[in-house]
């Protein structure tokens, strides 16, 4: 009886853990979504032509912290806005799950 109450304590404790911190890393598709809604609706609400993200691959990702997960990605973009271009060379980001959304979001790399 002794060993199944310690089972069921390390459980617990590993489920609450796993729960308050989102339980894993993004997945490529919500990186992207991530990213591309992160470059169409940035922070001060200005947006001149759409970003389109051609191409992304995910990388792998460091150990969360209490900012989120920062992960390496490799990606094209294609605008009409020629400042766009520069997240071409952009080689990681910080992203974290939304407590209202539920989505994952990323942080502002500069």
């Amino acid at each position: 009886m002794r060993l199944r109450s310690g089972y069921f304590a390390l459980i617990t404790v590993l489920a609450v853990t796993l729960a308050g911190c989102g339980g894993s890393e993004p997945s490529e598709s919500q990186m992207k979504d991530a990213m591309s809604n992160f470059l169409n609706h940035p922070p001060d609400g200005s947006v001149g032509d759409p970003i389109n993200i051609a191409t992304f691959k995910k990388g792998a990702c460091d150990k969360p912290t209490a900012q989120g997960y920062n992960c390496t990605f490799t990606m094209t973009v294609t605008s009409a806005n020629m400042f766009a271009q520069m997240f071409n060379n952009l080689p990681s980001g910080t992203f974290y799950k939304d407590k209202d959304s539920g989505n994952w979001m990323m942080r502002p790399p500069f």
